[in-house]
Formats: structure tokens, sequence, C-alpha cells
């Protein structure tokens, strides 16, 4: 582990041109963390900006005259920080900013998102697909309602600035006065409190790591197969009664959960 420490700190300074390209054998720090906060610092400043690829390996092993080892640490380094994701086959983009759900409150997707920001103020929904029917034992237990109670289904994209993060697919019970024909394309939460003056109290979350199935991959811009973040959820009323179940895909890229813990 020191020989690789010492190799990544000494091998690039025969390059006698490295100190005109930003970097500075003499010093005590190495090389791969100078080029490392080069990098860092251009996403910074907005010149590489996110979404967009920065240079590839070879590119920066020429330009920086260091060695692939040197750049490899420096990209693994910014990957482990977040402000960068490699892409297979494409190369190494800069990251987006994620959604950040605090589990110390019980929020809306468009709640959580308004929260957070400018980078996430242009929230919004596509409707897919609006049906009622009687619901499958699963779906029935989840809302503690007898088997094959209508319920209303919700298919619904959700967007930040444009780009997909999520699919949801919701399940309404049906005997709370909510119908097929609202307005589905804001906030649900909001369309029970105000619309219909439901009071939501809590609900029950499980979160799943998977891979995107063909159907998610299609409308969340993603390859089969990627990772994808599965939470479903239960949301209950003041009463203790269960008003909706739902299951939302989200881009493991776009999104990050986090819990707060007391001891």
């Amino acid at each position: 582990m020191i020989g690789h420490y010492n190799e990544l700190l000494v091998a690039d300074a025969p390059v006698g041109t490295a100190g005109a390209k930003g970097l500075d054998p003499d010093s005590p720090i190495p090389l791969y963390h100078q080029l490392k906060l080069i990098i860092q610092s251009k996403i910074d400043s907005g010149e590489y900006q996110a979404g967009q690829m920065i240079p590839a390996e070879r590119e920066l092993q020429e330009t920086f005259g260091v060695s692939r080892i040197t750049v490899r640490t420096a990209i693994n380094e910014l990957v482990a920080e977040e402000r960068v994701v490699r892409r297979q086959g494409q190369g190494t983009m800069v990251s987006k900013p994620r959604l950040v759900e605090d589990s110390s409150r019980l929020r809306g997707f468009t709640e959580k998102s308004m929260a957070q920001g400018s980078h996430f103020e242009d929230v919004g929904t596509r409707v897919l697909k609006v049906e009622r029917f009687p619901g499958s034992p699963p779906i029935c237990s989840y809302l503690g309602m007898e088997f094959e109670s209508y319920v209303v289904y919700v298919k619904r994209l959700r967007l930040i600035n444009g780009e997909p993060i999520a699919v949801f697919e919701n399940y309404i019970r049906g005997d709370m006065g909510i119908g097929v024909d609202e307005d589905f394309s804001h906030s649900l939460y909001e369309l029970y409190e105000k619309g219909h003056r439901l009071s939501i109290a809590q609900a029950e979350r499980c979160i799943e790591a998977s891979a995107a199935s063909e159907e998610a991959a299609a409308v969340l811009d993603l390859r089969p197969g990627e990772p994808v973040l599965v939470i479903k959820n239960t949301t209950f009323l003041r009463d203790g009664t269960p008003i909706e179940y739902a299951e939302g895909v989200y881009r493991a890229d776009r999104y990050k959960y986090v819990v707060r813990l007391d001891r």
C-alpha cells in the first residue's frame, strides 16, 4: 500500500512540463490529488457543467503529462465524492444534483423537490394512465380493504427541469370520494388535503435497490438493468386509515435517501 502511494506521488515527477500544466511535481501534495483539485475547480466554476462529459482519461494524461494511474485515482476520488459519475461505454460525466429526501418529515415528491432550491423548482408530471378497478389481494391488504374493493390506479412520470426522475404507481382507496376524473398532474397529497379535506398523518416506507426493467428504463431514460431505487409507501390518515399504496421507481443517479438517527 505504501509503495502504491509513493508511485502516485512521484511516478510523474520526471515530466518537466508538468508544472506549466498546472501540476507541481515538487509539491508534497500527491499529483493525483492536485489533478483532482483542478478538475473539481473546473466543475465548481461551471467550465465543466452538470451532465457534461469531462475529458477522457487519455486526454487528461496528455494534457497534464501524467500517468494513467494518476488520472484514474483522481477520478476515483471524484466518483466517491459524487462529483462525477462513470457511464459505461460513454465516459465520465459531471454529476447532476440529486434529490435528497430527509426521512424526518413526510413530504410528497413536489414538496421535497420545491424545498431544495433552484435546481429542483421546475417540477413536472406526465400522467400515463388512470383507471378504476377491483384491487388485487396484496393491494387490498395494504389499504385495509376487503378483497376486490375498488381502487383508483394512477401511473405518473415525475420530472425535474424536464428530465425524468421517477415513475410512480399509486393505488388509492375508492371509497374516499376520489375519482378517475381528478386532476392528477399535481401533488396527490395536496389533492387529498385541500381537494378532499383528508388529513394525512404518517406513512410506512420500504426502500429496495433494484435494476431497471425494460418498461421503467424506457420512461426514465435509462438502459435496462441500470440501478434504480424502488420505494414502496403506504400513507395513512389521521385516524389510521390507509388512503394509498404507492410504488415509485427512482433513478439512482438522481435520488438520495437520508436517514437521521438519534442516540
